[in-house]
């Protein structure tokens, strides 16, 4: 048996990181029945089925630390909440929301501030002050021009982290840059 953990899945083909392979993994059938199914992030235990062509099936699901439901993802140690100055402007009622699910689930929560050309300084400052006091870390980025990234590729360093925001604030863009 080997140790890994799941970093995709497609259609109930998993694939499960063992070290520095990642083998496409299915479901024992014994487990196809059970109602609590793997998602990404969880450790589990493979079988190798074909070492070469990096195929195995799951055969046993180990203790989650953490569990969302939405994103649904086992085992997150952090979550960046994305928000943008301007277009879309900043819906602190979502926000609030957000920080409080993720301080339920004991998963940190870390705020980024992007596009922040597009912002006033005073309202940055007003926003960073204002949950910084309350002591969350505050991250402030310019996707479009590669400001900040090295600090988010910083705060992702070993860490599971799944990143939220609305629609428009760039979220894909950071991830992209970020790896």
């Amino acid at each position: 048996m080997l140790k890994g953990q799941i970093i995709g899945n497609i259609s109930n083909l998993y694939q499960v990181q063992v070290e520095k392979q990642v083998f496409r993994c299915t479901l024992r059938g014994k487990m196809r029945q059970e109602e609590f199914s793997p998602v990404v992030g969880d450790y589990v235990e493979i079988e190798p089925l074909e070492k070469e062509k990096q195929k195995g099936s799951i055969e046993k699901i180990l203790p989650r630390k953490t569990y969302s439901k939405r994103p649904k993802i086992a085992n997150l140690t952090q979550m960046i909440f994305v928000l943008s100055c301007k277009a879309p402007k900043p819906d602190f009622l979502f926000l609030d929301k957000q920080l409080a699910y993720a301080e339920y689930l004991h998963i940190k929560p870390i705020l980024c501030i992007n596009k922040i050309d597009l912002g006033k300084k005073e309202q940055i400052q007003e926003i960073t002050e204002f949950y910084g006091k309350i002591g969350y870390p505050i991250l402030q980025t310019n996707a479009k021009e590669r400001i900040g990234i090295e600090n988010v590729k910083k705060v992702l360093k070993g860490n599971l982290t799944a990143f939220s925001g609305n629609s428009g604030v760039r979220k894909v863009y950071l991830i992209e840059l970020s790896f």
